[in-house]
C-alpha cells in the first residue's frame, strides 16, 4: 500500500514525476499557463497558437478552413474531434490503465478497473463533451456538468452562502417584469434607490446591470424581463476582490486575495466587466484578507458537502464605507485569475493551488491539513507586486487586425511605450519591475470582434491606488498596450463574406 502524501514536497515530487497523460483542452493556454513546469506529462491542446509554435507542450491541430463557433464548448468539441488530436491522445495513452476518479480506495496501486487514454481538463464543458470524452476513454478531472450548472447559478450561490453563513449584499431574488415592479420590490426590502441586477448566469459582467433610473432599466429590460428570477442588490460604494479555493476531502485550500479591475473603458466594453487584477500587500487590510479567507473556506466546505469537488473562484464586494466583505458570485471552475493565482510569488515559492485539484481527481491519497497552507497564503500571499490586464476589443464594428504583438517579454520604456525584448513561453521570464509579459490571443489578419479578448498583459507593478482607482502608470501601460494593435475597416468584399457567414441562406451583393 502506498502511503498518503503528507507534505508539499511530496506533492511536488509526485507531480514532477507524473506519467499519466493530462490534457488541458481550451482555446488558449492562458488559464493554466506554465503549469507544465510543475506537472510532468501535461499537454495543452489549443485552438489558438499563442506562442507561434515555440512552446513544446502546446499542440495546435492544423486546419484548412476557419470554422465559426458560438460557444467555447464548441471549440473544445472541435479540438477533441480533430483527427490529429485523436491520434496524439491515442499515441500518448497507449497501454495505460487507470480507474475512474473516486473509484480508487486508499491503496491507489490497486488493480485498474477500466482502460483509459488519459485525463482531461476544460475551462468550459457540457454534456456533449462528457459523452465524447467517454467514447475517447478520457477521464474528465472536473465535477460533472450537472453539478457545475447547479452551483454556477447566482441564485443558488446566494442561497449556498446564506446556509454557510457567508452574507451577500442586501438583496431580493424575484421576477421583475417592469420598472414599477422593481421600485416596489426595492422599497419593500429596503434596497435603496439604485440597484445592481444580475441574471442567474453570465460571464465577465455581461449580465450585470447597474440601474439608477427608468432610462437605465429600459436599456436592459429585455434581458431582465426574460428571466424567471433575477437578483436585485442594493447598490453600494464598493471595491471588487477575487480569490480562488480548492475543495478537497482534506478541507478547503485557499489562494491569495487580489483586487479586480472592473469596467475600465479602455480595456472592456462592459460596465460591470472584469478586465484585470492586482496583487500586492497594501491592496487590502489584514482584517479584510482574514474575512475573505474565512468566507472562502466556509463556501468551499459547503460546496464539498453538496458534492462539488475541486477548484473554484469567488468574487467579493468590499463595502468601502464599513469594510464589510460581502459574497459577490461563485465561479465553479478554472477562471480568469487562475493564472495569476498559480503564478503568484507565493504559489511559485510553495505550491500552485491547482495541484490540490489534480490530487483530488487523481485518486492519489493525501493527508494534508489546509490550515498551514492557508495561514501562509494569508501572511505571504500578497508578497511582491503583480497584476494582469485583459484587453478586449471595445468597438462595435468588425475590423481586420493589421498589426499585432507577439507573445513574450516587453520593456516599459521611460516614455511609457512597450518595447519588445524577446519571444518567450514563460511568464516568469519577465519579473523585473519595468518588464511585462504579453500573451497574444488575436493575431494579424484576423477579425477583431466586439468583446473579444485581444491579449493579456502580466505586469510587476500595482495597477490601482489604495482607493481602488487605476494609477496613472497603469493608464500609461494600458495605452501602450492598446497601441500594439492596429486595425483597419473591412473592405466591401469582406463585409459581404461576413454577412454570408451570419446569414448562410441569404445572398448579398458585394
Amino acid at each position: 500500500m502506498n502511503k498518503p502524501l503528507t507534505s508539499l514536497e511530496e506533492i511536488k515530487h509526485y507531480w514532477a514525476n507524473n506519467t499519466d497523460p493530462i490534457y488541458f483542452v481550451s482555446p488558449t493556454t492562458f488559464n493554466l499557463m506554465d503549469l507544465d513546469r510543475w506537472v510532468n506529462n501535461l499537454t495543452y491542446i489549443a485552438y489558438v497558437d499563442t506562442f507561434d509554435g515555440q512552446h513544446p507542450k502546446v499542440f495546435v491541430p492544423s486546419r484548412s478552413v476557419t470554422p465559426t463557433f458560438e460557444h467555447l464548448e464548441e471549440i473544445n468539441l472541435y479540438l477533441l474531434g480533430h483527427k490529429e488530436v485523436y491520434e496524439k491522445i491515442k499515441e500518448n495513452g497507449h497501454g495505460i490503465q487507470r480507474a475512474k476518479p473516486f473509484e480508487l480506495k486508499k491503496d491507489f496501486s490497486a488493480e485498474p478497473k477500466n482502460p483509459c487514454q488519459g485525463n482531461v481538463i476544460f475551462l468550459f464543458f457540457n454534456k456533449a463533451l462528457e459523452d465524447f470524452c467517454a467514447k475517447l476513454g478520457l477521464n474528465i478531472w472536473l465535477p460533472s456538468h450537472e453539478m457545475v450548472i447547479d452551483v454556477d447559478s447566482k441564485i443558488v450561490t446566494t442561497q449556498l452562502g446564506n446556509q454557510a453563513g457567508v452574507a451577500s449584499v442586501p438583496n431580493i431574488m424575484a421576477k421583475v417584469d417592469n420598472y414599477a415592479t422593481l421600485q416596489k420590490l426595492a422599497k419593500a426590502h429596503d434596497l435603496g434607490n439604485a440597484w445592481v441586477i444580475q441574471t442567474a448566469y453570465g460571464d465577465s459582467g455581461k449580465t450585470t446591470f447597474f440601474i439608477a433610473n427608468e432610462a437605465d432599466y429600459d436599456r436592459y429590460s429585455d434581458e431582465i424581463e426574460a428571466e424567471d428570477q433575477v437578483k436585485v442588490m442594493r447598490r453600494i460604494r464598493c471595491a471588487s476582490a477575487a480569490i480562488e479555493g480548492c475543495a478537497t476531502g482534506s478541507g478547503t485550500f485557499v489562494g491569495p486575495l487580489m483586487s479586480e479591475l472592473i469596467g475600465v473603458p479602455s480595456l472592456t466594453p462592459y460596465q460591470g466587466g472584469w478586465c484585470g487584477n492586482d496583487l500586492y500587500t497594501a491592496g487590502f487590510s489584514s482584517d479584510i484578507r482574514r474575512q475573505a479567507q474565512r468566507m472562502t473556506v466556509a463556501m468551499g466546505d459547503a460546496l464539498y458537502k453538496r458534492g462539488y469537488k475541486g477548484y473554484f473562484e469567488i468574487d467579493y464586494l468590499i463595502d468601502l464605507d464599513t469594510d464589510t466583505v460581502y459574497l459577490g458570485e461563485l465561479n465553479p471552475r478554472i477562471t480568469g485569475i487562475t493564472a495569476m493565482t498559480n503564478l503568484s510569488p507565493f504559489c511559485q515559492d510553495r505550491l500552485p493551488l491547482f495541484l490540490f485539484h489534480l490530487l483530488e481527481f487523481s485518486g492519489v491519497p493525501f493527508a494534508l491539513d489546509p490550515e498551514d497552507y492557508n495561514q501562509q497564503s494569508l501572511t505571504h500571499g500578497a508578497d511582491g507586486e503583480t497584476g494582469q490586464l485583459i484587453l478586449k476589443y471595445t468597438y462595435k464594428p468588425l475590423r481586420v487586425i493589421e498589426r499585432a504583438p507577439v507573445s513574450g517579454v516587453y520593456q516599459v520604456a521611460d516614455d511609457g511605450q512597450l518595447i519588445f525584448k524577446k519571444k518567450s513561453t514563460y511568464r516568469r521570464d519577465a519579473v523585473g519591475p519595468d518588464e511585462v509579459f504579453l500573451l497574444q490571443i488575436m493575431k494579424e489578419q484576423e477579425y477583431a470582434y466586439y468583446g473579444g479578448d485581444m491579449a493579456i498583459l502580466f505586469v510587476n507593478k500595482a495597477l490601482m491606488t489604495s482607493d481602488y482607482v487605476v494609477t496613472t502608470t497603469a493608464e500609461s501601460i494600458i495605452g501602450a498596450f492598446r497601441a500594439l494593435y492596429h486595425c483597419r475597416d473591412l473592405t466591401a468584399e469582406e463585409q459581404s463574406l461576413v454577412l454570408r457567414y451570419q446569414n448562410p441562406g441569404v445572398r448579398y451583393k458585394p
